[in-house]
């Protein structure tokens, strides 16, 4: 049959054939809507390897996330008219970036997944990153925060917690602020290894000491895995040192605090990135971490979006508390809002609601800009100062955030 108009006028055969072909495609994509019966996430962390230490609690955060979700009939999806429950699929990066991109790539082109959440780690963010970027699947990273990774100009990254560069500000902060230390450190010593995230982490923070106006700064790096610092501690001892800055990783750092304990080294202040794991107070006793800092991005106090509920799901899931780590399930609750609020499973719609929207998590409200020469940057984000005391790691700086009074200097158990 030929189609008309009123004045006789008759379509040609290639249009009908491409209109007709059109309508059974957007048939078929109704279809298969239609017939969507979950939301698949996929992600890889460090069950083994150097990073396992954060990787399974990510990995359990993920997991009580999915089932706090479930619990609730799942994610609406308004062009569906319907929730959708989650499902997981999940492997094993071996704390490997080459391992981590695999899995990615794996994770869009076998399993088809409709949307991937964040691993953790830096060096395994930058690798991933250029996999999300190639195959265009947005995912928001969180505990990967390195400058580079954001300076690549990825549109389908998405960070969330502070870069690295500006994690350990508070720390510097701190120090500066009248209110809380009437006499800073003289000579701040970083010490860094040979890393991304803790070479952009001390500088950063060594940077930011300059601009406070710090005048006796020294930077030094050293290997991943050192097993020897105390010509570093000497040095620092010799050079009247009264303040220790560093970003090294737990195994490294614990070997440095183990070292600084053995030579008599008592600094005012001493600050790691990577102090924040309970077996830092078992392995040398409470007394001899007090006063101790790191950063801090989240706590089980909280009384931010949805964070009573996770961590009782997590308690109640696990039978144990939740870290720090454990909050990596806010790339989920993120992912969750941006479909919701594109009120489809289509992944550059969503991409645009992440860009566009504004979101609540479990640490702090998300709002993403382009600024700097960094793409996709959570304008709200920011790092609070943690201290050992009596024990507990307790928020202390800023003061809005903090339950406990920073402790200065350092009260060394004798």
């Amino acid at each position: 049959m030929k189609m008309k108009t009123r004045r006789g006028w008759k379509a040609p055969k290639a249009l009908i054939l491409c209109v007709t072909m059109s309508l059974m495609i957007i048939g078929t994509n109704e279809a298969a809507f239609a017939a969507k019966n979950e939301i698949v996430f996929g992600f890889g962390t460090a069950i083994t390897g150097a990073l396992s230490y954060a990787g399974m609690p990510s990995k359990k955060g993920y997991e009580a996330w999915a089932e706090m979700v479930n619990a609730e009939g799942g994610i609406y999806v308004k062009e569906l008219g319907k929730k959708l429950p989650v499902r997981l699929i999940y492997y094993d990066d071996k704390t490997d970036p080459t391992t981590a991109a695999r899995i990615y790539e794996k994770l869009i082109t076998q399993d088809k997944v409709d949307f991937l959440l964040s691993p953790w780690g830096s060096s395994i963010g930058f690798a991933v990153s250029q996999v999300v970027q190639k195959y265009k699947m947005p995912v928001v990273f969180i505990w990967i925060s390195s400058d580079p990774i954001y300076k690549q100009g990825y549109d389908y990254v998405f960070g969330c917690i502070p870069l690295a560069s500006r994690t350990g500000w508070s720390g510097i902060d701190v120090l500066m602020d009248k209110k809380v230390v009437t006499k800073p450190p003289e000579n701040l010593y970083f010490v860094t290894a040979k890393e991304l995230y803790p070479k952009t982490a001390d500088r950063g923070a060594m940077e930011h000491a300059r601009d406070l106006g710090f005048k006796n700064l020294y930077y030094e790096e050293v290997e991943k895995g050192c097993k020897d610092f105390t010509p570093i501690i000497t040095k620092m001892k010799k050079t009247g040192v009264d303040g220790v800055f560093t970003s090294t990783y737990y195994a490294d750092f614990f070997v440095m605090y183990k070292q600084i304990l053995e030579l008599g080294f008592r600094p005012k202040f001493v600050y790691s990135a990577h102090s924040d794991l309970i077996d830092f107070p078992e392995a040398f006793g409470a007394k001899a971490v007090e006063g101790v800092c790191s950063h801090g991005l989240w706590s089980e106090q909280w009384g931010t979006f949805e964070n009573k509920k996770f961590v009782e799901t997590y308690q109640k899931k696990w039978g144990e508390e939740p870290n720090q780590w454990s909050a990596t399930a806010v790339s989920a609750q993120l992912m969750k809002q941006a479909i919701e609020q594109a009120g489809t499973l289509d992944r550059e719609r969503v991409k645009k609601a992440l860009e566009d929207g504004e979101f609540k998590t479990m640490l702090y409200p998300v709002k993403y800009v382009n600024q700097g020469g960094y793409t996709n940057l959570n304008i709200r984000a920011f790092a609070g100062l943690l201290q050992w005391q009596s024990g507990k790691l307790l928020f202390v700086y800023p003061e809005d955030v903090g339950v406990a009074k920073f402790i200065y200097p350092i009260p060394w158990a004798k």
